[in-house]
């Protein structure tokens, strides 16, 4: 039962091997999981001639139904890989029979234990030895765009511009399966030993909803950013009159900025620092830094008064009381002058 290897030929630079009993994999980064178990259970394969694997809920999996399932031998004599999603309510309910099976694990048998959320415990370190602890989070922008290139090589066979890599995460946002799915489609474009070029993900991928948003958000923000209501309302002009926003599209992703800078507020009060705030609102780059810089010129109360007032305006084009797009101005006018 000696501890797993650690070199890596992962995204996150960590890999698993056949000696591993016990592991954690959590986090936010679905792909990232599903890659380390498929790794894991290749090493397994690899020696051990063949894996079966099992999966439970750890909602409603008992004590019982994980532990006998590991203990138990296959018919054939395989190694059996048994899988409990949603791991962290599963040890929440058993923690101190999951702390005595890390102590004295099975050699028939590994335990992935695979959760979006977790809690660092006495388990941790008990894990440590006979296995990993695996925190799967998303990639930066920077990394993502360097991970798609290097993928689409090795898996593609195909090379990917540099500008067409960060396009692809401006356009996608850095969540590797979405990221990965679309690449495959695109290496389909293309023939081998073809570069996929900005152009094509210019032509093929379309922005998502959120890209759209933060085009909206984006623009307000400058306009705030100027301490002046006049570039807010130009702004919130051209996307209507020039750029071709629905009216009730820019009320809506408005209304979403709103809702953005109160969580902000709120997360800042409870004592997140920017760069957490900031990774949770999924903000990077030049959109964190103009994000935060409106943020720090607004108070809680402030903000808590502008929702209350893009509520109203939406209310009020809805119940036809009004122009949508002159309630809108109205709005970035009181937005404006709560910006010190």
């Amino acid at each position: 039962m000696a501890k797993t290897a650690t070199t890596s030929r992962s995204a996150k630079g960590t890999t698993l091997d056949a000696s591993t009993r016990v592991c954690v994999l959590h986090g936010p980064e679905q792909w990232l999981k599903g890659r380390h178990l498929d790794d894991l259970r290749k090493a397994l394969d690899a020696e051990h001639g063949e894996t079966e694997t099992f999966t439970f809920d750890g909602k409603t999996a008992g004590l019982a139904d994980v532990l006998d399932e590991l203990r138990s031998y296959a018919l054939m004599q395989h190694h059996k890989l048994v899988v409990v999603d949603n791991a962290d309510q599963y040890v929440k309910n058993h923690r101190e029979a999951m702390e005595r099976y890390a102590k004295a694990p099975v050699d028939h048998g590994t335990l992935v234990l695979r959760s979006d959320a977790w809690n660092k415990g006495n388990l941790d370190k008990l894990i440590a030895k006979v296995g990993q602890v695996i925190k799967c989070e998303p990639l930066k922008p920077a990394q993502a765009k360097n991970w798609l290139v290097k993928r689409c090589q090795a898996e593609h066979g195909r090379t990917l511009a540099p500008a067409a890599a960060a396009l692809l995460v401006d356009r996608l946002g850095p969540e590797l399966m979405t990221l990965d799915s679309e690449l495959a489609k695109l290496a389909l474009m293309v023939e081998p030993g073809e570069a996929i070029e900005r152009g094509l993900i210019e032509q093929t991928v379309g922005k998502s909803s959120d890209e759209k948003a933060w085009e909206v958000q984006e623009a307000v923000l400058a306009g705030l950013g100027s301490r002046s209501a006049g570039p807010v309302i130009g702004k919130v002009r051209e996307l209507i009159d020039l750029a071709g926003h629905a009216e009730v599209l820019v009320m809506y992703f408005v209304a979403d900025l709103v809702r953005k800078l109160n969580t902000a507020v709120l997360m800042k009060r409870a004592g997140w620092a920017e760069g957490q705030i900031a990774r949770e609102l999924k903000l990077w780059g030049p959109r964190q830094q103009l994000f935060m810089g409106v943020l720090r010129r607004l108070d809680e109360s402030s903000l808590a008064d502008a929702f209350d007032d893009v509520l109203e305006a939406d209310r009020r084009a809805k119940s036809g009381l009004g122009n949508l797009t002159r309630n809108l101005e109205c709005f970035c006018v009181r937005l404006a002058d709560k910006v010190s």
